[in-house]
């Protein structure tokens, strides 16, 4: 037996499947109009097998989980997920309108009030799992966890500091590229500290961007 997808033989890796990205426990390939998964031959499966078929039955618009799981000779080698268009990448996020800003923040919210419900918890979500071509999305699921101990808004407030934290690391780092000096990015990296536990990103930042028309010319206000 060879590869398998969704209970059907395939050519895996096919001549015509082009590389898209390589990280530290698999590469991913464009599969039809899917990007595609498939974890390192050296290692185990970053994920398990029953945690990537439960991710499977959520349904998210940001937060990018398995679709279709890839298994060689009855083991579990990988899985698809949605392909985000290339259009728009180079963009920064920081220069987006303040309403489109605050949309995408509050759309990766919902995705979390959703895992949340199904007692899944983000662990160790960084940068590189980020996509952002005028819209934001978060890949690559596997240190997803399920904690069926923890209730569902503890486990909310867990999540949603961690996409706060995700958040603030991205916008230092588009504001570095600015060039303002190490004094601002400390200005900013402390306003966004004072972000109470129990309020959304969103609100947050909409209300601290104020009658700013972005993040950038807000950064350029207080410098």
């Amino acid at each position: 037996m060879g590869y398998r997808l969704d209970g059907k033989e395939v050519d895996i890796p096919g001549k015509r499947m082009a590389k898209i990205g390589t990280g530290k426990t698999g590469d991913v390939y464009k599969y039809k109009n899917n990007a595609l998964k498939i974890f390192k031959k050296d290692m185990n499966p970053p994920i398990d097998l029953e945690t990537a078929q439960y991710l499977t039955e959520i349904s998210t618009e940001r937060i990018l989980l398995p679709r279709n799981l890839l298994f060689y000779n009855q083991a579990f080698r990988g899985y698809t997920y949605k392909l985000v268009p290339k259009r728009g990448f180079g963009k920064r996020m920081i220069a987006l309108p303040k309403e489109e800003f605050v949309h995408n923040v509050k759309m990766v919210e919902q995705d979390v009030e959703t895992l949340s419900n199904k007692q899944v918890l983000l662990n160790g979500i960084e940068p590189s799992n980020c996509i952002f071509n005028g819209e934001w999305y978060i890949s690559d699921p596997s240190q997803f966890t399920r904690l069926d101990m923890v209730s569902t808004r503890e486990l909310e407030m867990l999540n949603k500091y961690q996409i706060h934290m995700l958040l603030t690391t991205m916008i230092l780092s588009e504001v570095r590229k600015l060039n303002l000096g190490p004094k601002v990015e400390k200005q900013i990296r402390e306003l966004l500290e004072l972000k109470d536990d129990t309020e959304d990103s969103s609100s947050f930042m909409d209300s601290l961007i104020g009658q700013s028309e972005s993040v950038k010319q807000f950064v350029h206000k207080i410098r």
